[in-house]
């Protein structure tokens, strides 16, 4: 649906497109502009992302309608962007929570696997005792990948809770896989508690560990990375 907003004598044209990244916004609620640019180039299906002018610009031209808001903290993503009330319904996100570096992050991998095609979601709050909740979930044709943002390392306890709780769904057949994109360090121990807890070694097979952020959570790549298959591709296998 292509829409007008006029704002302070101006007429802005909000396009499928656009709406397509409020709905985006609307799951992963705040992102940095490296982010939008991926996003950007997975609407247009062109397997990369936009340039960052051109990521600089939607987000100049939104703002002006008011559709989106932005601030900057100094990060190396650039600008944090997130939708507003008149886009999505939701109100602004704090940008000063413990938690937005995470968001900010689980927001870089959804963008990349929208890049190659998967559809993302949030996961449901377990409503069970000893269950867990993954960061995102990565969809394709018979696929349904649970991804975990682990830009810090756990106790060995906690993973032995978390890969139970994993377990159990793999079992159940709520999922097909799991992949940890970490920090270096994080990486080390995911597969420490993959090798030595009977949970982890019993979930081992179907969990793939990727460092891919810096110890700030920034994800620093222009090209998909060689391990993400695109969605199609995926659904071949």
């Amino acid at each position: 649906m292509v829409q007008a907003v006029n704002r302070d004598e101006r007429t802005v044209w909000v396009m499928p497109r656009d709406e397509s990244m409020f709905t985006w916004f609307s799951i992963v609620r705040i992102a940095d502009v490296q982010s939008v640019r991926w996003v950007l180039g997975a609407l247009n299906r062109s397997g990369q992302p936009v340039s960052v002018r051109r990521a600089q610009a939607w987000c100049a031209r939104m703002q002006s309608a008011g559709l989106v808001d932005r601030a900057q903290l100094g990060g190396r993503g650039g600008s944090l962007v997130w939708a507003t009330y008149a886009s999505t319904g939701l109100g602004k996100p704090n940008l000063y929570r413990q938690t937005t570096r995470h968001e900010v992050a689980v927001a870089a991998a959804s963008a990349r696997y929208a890049t190659a095609g998967y559809a993302w979601q949030r996961d449901e709050k377990p409503a069970t005792v000893g269950g867990h909740q993954a960061d995102g979930i990565a969809l394709a044709p018979r696929w349904v990948e649970l991804v975990e943002v682990e830009l810090t390392a756990k106790r060995m306890p906690r993973y032995a809770s978390i890969f139970s709780a994993y377990r159990r769904r793999l079992d159940y057949g709520d999922g097909t896989a799991i992949t940890y994109l970490c920090t270096d360090a994080a990486a080390r121990a995911v597969r420490q508690a993959l090798g030595e807890l009977p949970a982890g070694r019993a979930i081992a097979p179907r969990v793939e560990v990727h460092p891919v952020y810096d110890e700030r959570g920034y994800w620093d790549e222009e090209l998909l990375p060689s391990w993400l298959p695109s969605a199609a591709d995926r659904a071949r296998f």
